[in-house]
């Protein structure tokens, strides 16, 4: 009888540790108003969270002839896992225009800040262009003035960042960066693009663009932006700072630049969603980037077959 008994204990003691480990938390996933939360991946589509599925593994189809594209030189790759769409002529060198406003930003925030205050001058309002609307006298926050750089590719304000750093300072500054991204293709000699003399690559524009989503993916936000009103810091005159770059537009644009010169033609170097997975589109060279970039996204989606 007391054998019985004992092993009835022992049954109950089982069955009630059974119950209670139905309730332990699943690595640390508990919820304390009774029930277990299921683990849950970033989905945000800004540029620098993680993508929401794994890597894709796109399958070429070979019945799909390999496109005709009007660009001196282009870069499609998944920035999630490495995978590259499409490479053409990716070491040529070539004018980049104000593509070079990318790295320019780049030296303002690691170097300069986001709360400085910088003054506009004369001769940065004599800049080539009239792009952001600037007066000379004006100071602006370096968030903003970097907000209006990008946005509307303002001449002007590269030419003022570039005043306050010193040029000689910017250039060894952004030459010194270069070589830390990995940038061997590039050459800079001002902030804006304006001198032709300004040249990259389109991997080396690639690798800038991993390092804008890795490091600063607060630039490539700005670059999202429609519209922005914005304010000197000393006077109380607001105007309205518009987006040029018409692929902003796109519910899949997840940042990026344009470049425009006699000589350079258009350039594009910027980030879409694409299958789940962020992808990085460089083109140099081309008369219609607009065109490009649509006529390269819908290739993929003919030449390759996405796995679930």
């Amino acid at each position: 009888m007391r054998y019985m008994r004992s092993q009835l204990i022992l049954l109950v003691c089982i069955i009630l540790a059974a119950v209670a480990l139905t309730r332990l938390p699943f690595f640390g996933m508990w919820n304390p108003s009774g029930g277990a939360t299921v683990a849950t991946v970033a989905t945000s589509s800004e540029p620098g969270t993680a993508s929401s599925t794994p890597p894709h593994d796109p399958v070429r189809n070979w019945n799909v002839l390999d496109p005709q594209v009007a660009a001196q030189a282009m870069i499609v790759q998944s920035l999630d896992d490495g995978f590259p769409y499409f490479r053409y002529r990716m070491d040529t060198p070539w004018p980049l225009a104000s593509l070079t406003k990318l790295l320019t930003s780049v030296v303002v925030v690691e170097q300069i800040g986001l709360n400085q205050k910088i003054p506009i001058s004369k001769a940065a309002v004599d800049t080539e262009g009239a792009a952001g609307d600037l007066w000379p006298g004006e100071e602006y926050a370096a968030r903003d003035l970097l907000k209006i750089m990008l946005m509307a590719s303002s001449n002007d304000a590269a030419a003022a960042f570039e005043e306050y750093i010193g040029k000689d300072k910017f250039l060894h500054l952004a030459r010194e960066k270069e070589r830390g991204i990995g940038m061997t293709g590039t050459r800079i000699y001002d902030a804006s693009g304006l001198d032709d003399s300004n040249t990259t690559t389109a991997r080396d524009m690639f690798l800038l663009l991993k390092y804008l989503v890795a490091h600063h993916p607060d630039i490539l936000s700005w670059t999202r932006l429609t519209s922005l009103i914005v304010q000197p810091l000393n006077t109380d005159r607001s105007h309205i700072v518009s987006n040029i770059d018409a692929l902003s537009s796109r519910p899949d644009f997840l940042g990026g630049k344009t470049g425009t010169s006699p000589k350079a033609q258009e350039n594009f170097a910027g980030i879409f969603s694409f299958h789940n997975a962020r992808t990085a589109l460089v083109i140099l060279g081309t008369p219609d980037r607009v065109k490009e970039t649509d006529n390269m996204l819908k290739w993929i989606n003919s030449a390759y077959t996405f796995g679930n």
